[in-house]
Order: C-alpha cells, then sequence, then structure tokens
C-alpha cells in the first residue's frame, strides 16, 4: 500500500506480485477490494497495481462535477508516477469503460487493453435506470437480506451462498452512494460506438454469458471499435464474473498477453533480418 498525491486528490495504491505490468481499474463500487479474488490470481503471472478512484476513501472529494476527463487524467498522472513503459491495462465494468477511453486517447501507453463487463457504450435498462433511482433517494443499508439478494442479478445465477452475497454486498456498500450515483451519471455519457477512431493496441473483450447489464449486440460492437481484438464468452458467468471465477479470467487474461508478447517478439526479429 502507499499514497500518491495526485491533481485532484491524493489515491490510495497497492502492488501485487512480479512479472509484466498488469493495471487493474475497479468498477464503480467496492474499489480493488471487490477485485481481490482475481487480482489474487493475476499476481500470480504479472505485477498487477491497482488503486482507488476519486471518493472510494473520502466522498467529500467528489462535491464537485467529475467526468470522465477528470478519471482519465487521475489514471495518466498515476501511470506516469509508476514509471510504467506500456503497461497491460485490465478494467471491469466502469473500470472497463475507463480503460476504452484512456486507450482511445493514449495508445502509445499501453501495452494491450483488457475489459470485462464492458460495452461499446452505456445501455439505459431497467436495471440500471432502477439502481440510479435507488441510490438517488434511499440509504440502502449493507445488512438488509432482501437489498443484498439483488446482486444476484450481477452474478447471474444462484452460485453463491447467502453469506457470500452479504460479503460482496458490504464491499458494494463501502462505497458511498453518492459517489456510486456519481459514477453513474458519468457512465450514462459513456459511448464510443460512433467515434471515427479505433482503439489500436491489442484487444481483449470478456462478457459473462448471464451479465443482464450488457446485451450481447452492444458486446460484439467492441469489435467495430477495435483494430485488432479478442472476444470471449464466460459460459455460465454474470456482470460480476471475476468474483465468480477469478482462476479463469486470470487464465484467459494471462494467455492473450503473453501470446501478443511472443508476436512483438517475432515482428522485432523479422524487422532486425530485414
Amino acid at each position: 500500500m502507499d499514497f500518491v498525491s495526485l491533481s485532484n486528490y491524493t489515491a490510495r495504491t497497492a502492488i501485487w506480485g512480479q512479472g509484466p505490468p498488469l493495471v487493474v481499474l475497479p468498477g464503480i463500487a467496492g474499489g480493488f477490494e471487490l477485485l481481490g479474488p482475481v487480482i489474487s490470481e493475476l499476481s500470480k503471472s504479472f505485477k498487477v497495481y491497482s488503486y482507488q478512484y476519486q471518493g472510494e476513501d473520502n466522498f467529500f472529494s467528489t462535491r464537485n462535477s467529475l467526468s470522465f476527463s477528470d478519471f482519465e487524467q487521475d489514471l495518466d498522472e498515476i501511470l506516469e508516477f509508476w514509471g510504467l513503459e506500456k503497461p497491460n491495462l485490465f478494467g471491469a465494468s466502469f473500470g472497463g469503460a475507463l480503460a476504452l477511453k484512456y486507450a482511445l486517447k493514449h495508445p502509445y501507453k499501453l501495452g494491450s487493453v483488457i475489459t470485462q463487463g464492458t460495452g461499446s457504450k452505456f445501455e439505459r435498462g431497467m436495471i440500471q435506470r432502477l439502481a440510479a433511482l435507488i441510490l438517488s433517494y434511499y440509504q440502502l443499508p449493507d445488512t438488509n437480506p432482501l437489498v443484498n439478494q439483488f446482486f444476484r442479478l450481477f452474478l447471474g445465477g444462484k452460485s453463491f451462498s447467502n453469506e457470500k452475497i452479504d460479503a460482496i454486498a458490504r464491499a458494494c456498500w463501502s462505497t458511498d452512494q453518492a459517489v456510486i450515483n456519481s459514477r453513474l451519471r458519468i457512465l450514462k455519457h459513456f459511448d464510443i460506438s460512433k467515434r471515427g477512431r479505433k482503439i489500436a493496441v491489442p484487444s481483449l473483450f470478456l462478457k459473462g454469458q448471464k451479465d443482464i447489464l450488457l446485451s450481447q449486440e452492444n458486446f460484439a460492437q467492441l469489435q467495430e471499435v477495435s483494430i485488432q481484438s479478442e472476444m470471449h464468452i464466460l459460459g455460465g458467468l454474470g456482470h460480476l464474473a471475476f468474483m465468480q471465477s477469478p482462476d479463469l479470467i486470470a487464465k484467459i487474461i494471462s494467455d492473450f498477453v503473453f501470446n501478443q508478447t511472443e508476436i512483438d517478439d517475432i515482428h522485432a526479429q523479422s524487422k532486425k533480418l530485414a
């Protein structure tokens, strides 16, 4: 753990493992603690870096209106602080949207971009509208069994016990509701489906088969905004696939990154021979 002073706030950061650099961007709630299981698996193959967004540790820091540009600036500054040369960038859900926007603007700074539970745009579906309404007007206790069962929808089934569901809920509600609502407002403006520019770095896109927040059509559109992409549907998993099957997610990411490294090495050798 460490603290890094950025222009907008002081970020709490953490680093795990050894290997090629992989920067993990958390979702809309729960911070990097919620991604603990998949980070643990990824740290067996990578040196994993992550940090807490604005408002995660101090919700007063979000009193001013924020946009994706603020999150992109924070990410840019923290990558510079770490001194990483073309790291791999993995974002889950909201973090995936941030990763995609950053990759569009700064492709020369990344080795690859990887997302899970992210499409080419925000889908204004029933679940998102319901969540936004609830978060705007009601204080939700993290001990309410009825409220916590809402998280079963994100898991795509009943694969987790009630105790595990409660633990997930506690992790998510550790992020202040006002902060979550602020990030939802930002996410509503996310749309890279109609941009003329495409993501130039190698891309890996993952979607849980039972992800109710991401339609197949929206997910498929990611191929159209990326020059070089690999798509995976994760059978039986939901929006929180990184918690349901962290070992599978880590293996797919590892195979992708190390395969790209081999391809880059082959290209480098070909240029030398030429």
